[in-house]
């Protein structure tokens, strides 16, 4: 690790040579030592006061001895005592308290501080003359600073290194490599991005740019001169770069350009950035490279877009694949559901049902079903349930045993059809009602019973119903047993992986997708229970569903007995109406067939109803108050529902407002009850759903309808309505012989179009409110014509919104998804898309029959 530039290390190399120098001189004697001479002067001294104190000792008097002695001390201020002692240590004459100062000294000896020197008496020694001095040195550490030569060598090397460094700066700035180059080179070398680096034949830096000098946070001074492989090189796993690997030796030793080396460093903030390495050799003498030209390319970003790139690659994927698994599951739901409809609308149309019992149970399965197929087409609107990969379920009051006997009832066709018996057991008394998800419950029902029909060629299907456990913890089993072809042992698990089924061949003789079981089961898992299948080969299988019941420990159980009752009590009872207080209600809407048909229901449920064709009508008509609650249609001219809503709730209007939309997509209701609107209803209106509702705000109780069949109300009207929510037009209630499939036609002949009928064309006071919307719709349609031609999306999507909304409303249900389609396109300005739906449509129109048309074709 370097702590200094090469320019100090150099002063220092300079400075300790010029100090050993002197301290080699000072030990030879070629420095004068003034402590050396002030310590001869000393010595002098005091054997010049010895000799002359051995004169006067001999004398008479001594105290000329005393005399001479004080004089000499006041004449040397370096002398603190002076004394003369005896040859037998006493001290026979001492000055500034001698005896204290002096230490004793066993021979004569030369000192700093003190001196002896002995006194003789003829050839005999009398005794000894002492002398002590200040100190020439301190002692200890300053002390040994103070010795002259020691002070001489430290200034030097202070001079001479401040000198040192002053002269090898400029030397070394006109030998810098970076100096050489010119200074508008230089500013281009820095203004670089990526960092550059410069090394010579022993690895060493020799240039640096301004890049690579602030990603490491040193000066180009404290990076020159120092190994390249010093600087923390990493490889992309994070591991250390070992010195012999790096790229530019081997462009030194081979002289070839080396590209596309990855390293990694850390920043100055800590931050792992990586590069991209080239390394170019620098040739020098006799062509042999002298140096290499190393440029770094930071990546990290590049790096960084490339993982989120994978990462949103995965996501795509996933969410493709999550839309084909859904796609596939809803292609494989809706199979049974239609079957279901399109077989027991084939029977009620050949008259094969024995009595108005059975014809009413054709029509339960029939409108089970579809309200089974209007559920899945609303999963498949909703996207986000795809794009977010995840399944939600719910947990509301149903009836298990219910939802086993519609599926039984909507694949009895098909079992019928094969020969094989459909039969229904309890193996103990099942709880009356359950909390979970009957949607759920009744696409793995309708799945587990179409498997055990479509692979059983000869025998039964039998379902069984069972429970276990109490309280919180119990559960609902259901097991559906056949008699096919079954599973090998090894192969039963399997049958509940994507796409897969036991053999390969079975997807040839039977068809399907492989996803039912797949989906089932994840259903299965998201009630909180799981289905499992026991099988032997060649005698058939037995798939279990379970799921949480919830709470049970207060519901009625019942008995094979009680569900037979109730199966007679359901068909005896018929339809439900609604007694409702009188109430003052306003139904705004720009369809006046709607309106109509709305204000008809409505009255016969002893409603009192007001009619406007947009909202500033209805705001016209709520500023004189007295209503009840407000029916408001979301999309129409001059005002819309949104803005009419809002303007209500401004003036303080705080009755109900429920809103009437066609548009079903999921997300829409948040829309529509931040305007302001106390509920949601979509077109084609569900009576049934609707009178519930206005029931639920006004106070309304239900009551049978055989009670109020005398009422001279329309006793089928609401249920017909909702039973047609999602079945095709051309059900049971419209009139068989106009709506009926013509007969094969000839060999090269085309088929003749069916006519498309009202399916409340049999309800005497509804048909002049379906031949007003069926004269309009042929007013419509060539105005959608010449729209379409003109490209004028806006009228075009006018037209659609108004179709899809009141179409099912009086009964033509085939409308509804066709101008559903129209309308998007028409939205989106797609020329092609909205061609081909309003083309469909006007089609349709032309096909349109009204009540008496159809009457005037059955006499026919």
């Amino acid at each position: 690790m370097r702590f200094f530039s090469t320019k100090t290390y150099i002063a220092l190399g300079l400075v300790s040579i010029v100090s050993s120098s002197l301290l080699a001189a000072s030990f030879f004697g070629l420095i004068p030592d003034r402590v050396a001479a002030a310590r001869e002067g000393r010595v002098a001294l005091a054997e010049a006061v010895a000799a002359s104190s051995t004169a006067l000792l001999s004398g008479d008097d001594p105290r000329r001895l005393d005399t001479v002695l004080r004089f000499v001390m006041k004449r040397n201020a370096e002398i603190e005592s002076i004394g003369v002692r005896k040859l037998d240590g006493t001290l026979m004459m001492g000055i500034a308290d001698h005896a204290r100062t002096w230490t004793t000294m066993e021979a004569v000896q030369v000192a700093d501080a003190q001196v002896q020197v002995p006194v003789w008496a003829g050839q005999e020694r009398w005794g000894q003359v002492e002398f002590r001095f200040r100190p020439l040195t301190a002692s200890g550490l300053a002390g040994v600073l103070e010795l002259p030569w020691l002070r001489l060598a430290l200034a030097c090397a202070l001079l001479c290194f401040v000198g040192f460094h002053l002269y090898l700066g400029r030397v070394l700035k006109s030998l810098d490599p970076s100096q050489a180059i010119p200074g508008r080179v230089r500013a281009a070398f820095d203004s670089l991005t990526e960092g550059l680096l410069v090394i010579d034949q022993e690895r060493n830096i020799v240039l640096a740019n301004e890049a690579l000098t602030r990603l490491l946070g040193k000066s180009h001074e404290q990076l020159m001169g120092s190994p390249a492989a010093q600087i923390a090189w990493r490889d992309q796993a994070g591991a250390p770069v070992a010195a012999q690997t790096l790229p530019w030796n081997h462009a030194l030793e081979t002289g070839l350009v080396q590209r596309d080396g990855r390293v990694v460093l850390t920043d100055t903030m800590g931050l792992d950035r990586s590069f991209v390495v080239n390394c170019s050799p620098v040739l020098g003498t006799q062509g042999k490279p002298g140096g290499v030209l190393i440029s770094l390319e930071d990546v990290t970003l590049f790096e960084a877009n490339k993982v989120e790139l994978k990462s949103a690659r995965d996501e795509a994927d996933a969410a493709n694949r999550a839309k084909s698994e859904f796609l596939a599951n809803m292609s494989h739901e809706i199979r049974t559901p239609m079957n279901a409809i399109l077989g027991f609308t084939e029977l009620l149309k050949r008259g094969y049902s024995k009595g108005e019992r059975e014809s009413a149970r054709y029509l339960d399965t029939i409108h089970a079903s579809g309200r089974h197929l209007l559920d899945l087409i609303n999963d498949i609107l909703d996207l986000s349930k795809v794009e977010a990969g995840r399944l939600e379920v719910e947990a509301v009051a149903c009836a298990p045993h219910a939802i086993v006997r519609q599926a039984m009832y909507a694949l009895e066709v098909k079992a019928q059809e094969k020969g094989i018996s459909l039969t229904f057991e309890m193996r103990r008394p099942v709880p009356a009602c359950v909390q979970s998800d009957p949607a759920r419950l009744r696409q793995i029902l309708l799945n587990l019973l179409s498997n055990a029909i479509k692979f059983t060629q000869q025998g039964a299907v039998r379902v069984v119903l069972d429970h276990a456990g109490a309280g919180t913890g119990a559960r609902y089993l259901i097991e559906v047993h056949d008699s096919g072809i079954g599973v090998a042992a090894d192969q039963l698990e399997s049958l509940f992986d994507p796409f897969t089924q036991a053999d390969s061949s079975i997807t040839r003789r039977f068809g399907g997708t492989g996803l039912g079981l797949t989906i089932s089961r994840k259903f299965a898992r998201a009630l909180g229970g799981d289905i499992v299948a026991t099988s032997r080969l060649g005698e058939g299988s037995v798939f279990t569903l379970s799921f949480d019941a919830g709470q049970i420990g207060n519901t009625r159980l019942l008995t094979p007995a009680d569900l037979d009752a109730v199966d007679q009590e359901q068909t005896a009872s018929g339809r439900q109406r609604w007694r409702i207080p009188p109430s003052r209600v306003l139904v705004v809407d720009d369809g006046p067939e709607n309106r109509e048909l709305v204000a008809l229901v409505l009255g016969e449920h002893g409603l009192w109803v007001d009619e406007a064709e947009n909202g500033q009508v209805a705001l016209d008509k709520l500023a004189g108050g007295g209503f009840d609650l407000v029916l408001m249609d979301m999309q129409m001219p001059v005002l819309d529902g949104y803005g009419a809503t809002r303007e209500l709730r401004k003036r303080g209007f705080d009755r109900p407002i429920i809103a009437l939309t066609a548009n079903a997509m999921a997300g829409y209701e948040k829309e529509v009850l931040a305007a302001g609107c106390s509920a949601y209803i979509t077109k084609p209106v569900d009576i049934d759903l609707l009178l519930a509702t206005i029931a639920g705000y006004l106070g309304g109780e239900q009551i049978a309808e055989a009670s109020a069949g005398a009422a001279g109300v329309l006793p089928d009207a609401p249920a017909a309505l909702h039973a047609s929510a999602a079945v095709p037009a051309t059900t049971a209630a419209a009139a068989p012989a106009a709506v009926a499939d013509p007969a094969p036609p000839a060999a090269g002949a085309l088929p003749h179009p069916k006519p498309i009928a009202s399916r409340l064309a049999a309800k005497p006071r509804l048909v002049p409110v379906i031949q007003r919307f069926a004269l309009r719709l042929q007013q419509q349609a060539g105005v959608a014509r010449e729209a379409q031609q003109c490209g004028d999306y806006a009228t075009l999507a006018r037209f659609a919104h108004w179709l899809a909304g009141s179409a099912g409303t009086v009964g033509y249900d085939a409308f509804t998804e066709p101008a559903r389609r129209l309308e998007h396109c028409a939205l989106q300005s797609d020329a092609a898309g909205s061609a081909a739906a309003c083309a469909e449509v006007l089609a349709m129109a032309a096909r349109v029959v009204a009540p008496q048309a159809q009457e005037d074709a059955v006499a026919a």
